[in-house]
């Protein structure tokens, strides 16, 4: 028998999950997140003028349902003001846990956006989401 969860209760596992200081980094290394991913194994990018971004609780947008989504209410954007030190690509974002630099989630930038190479005046935008379906 398989494990179900109300979408109520999807919701509010997210809440919890969400509910902790959190920041959004790219990562610059040629990586396909998987399950067993840690944050050791995602190269966070470097030089540039790229700078991580705090997220908070209060812009996360939770919507019950089949599935609940959690999405973050303003789109995160950085401008680059040159190139990244190497090896000067990005392939997506991760999430991190500050209290412990845990890993939280991570997704990969569409096949056809990475590697992206930054040069000065770049833009990256990024709407940080997460999906709770049982």
């Amino acid at each position: 028998m398989s494990l179900v969860v109300p979408n109520n209760r999807e919701a509010e596992i997210l809440g919890v999950m969400l509910n902790t200081a959190l920041t959004l980094r790219l990562y610059s290394n040629n990586r396909t997140p998987a399950g067993t991913d840690a944050t050791v194994d995602y190269t966070e990018v470097a030089g540039g003028g790229y700078v991580a971004k705090a997220l908070v609780f209060a812009n996360w947008d939770i919507t019950e349902g089949g599935p609940s989504i959690a999405l973050y209410d303003t789109m995160q954007e950085w401008t680059f003001t040159g190139v990244t030190t190497a090896p000067s690509t990005i392939y997506g974002y991760y999430i991190t846990r500050d209290s412990d630099s845990k890993l939280m989630w991570a997704e990969r930038f569409p096949s056809g956006s990475v590697p992206f190479n930054p040069v000065n005046g770049s833009i990256i935008r990024v709407i940080p989401r997460i999906t709770a379906d049982s």
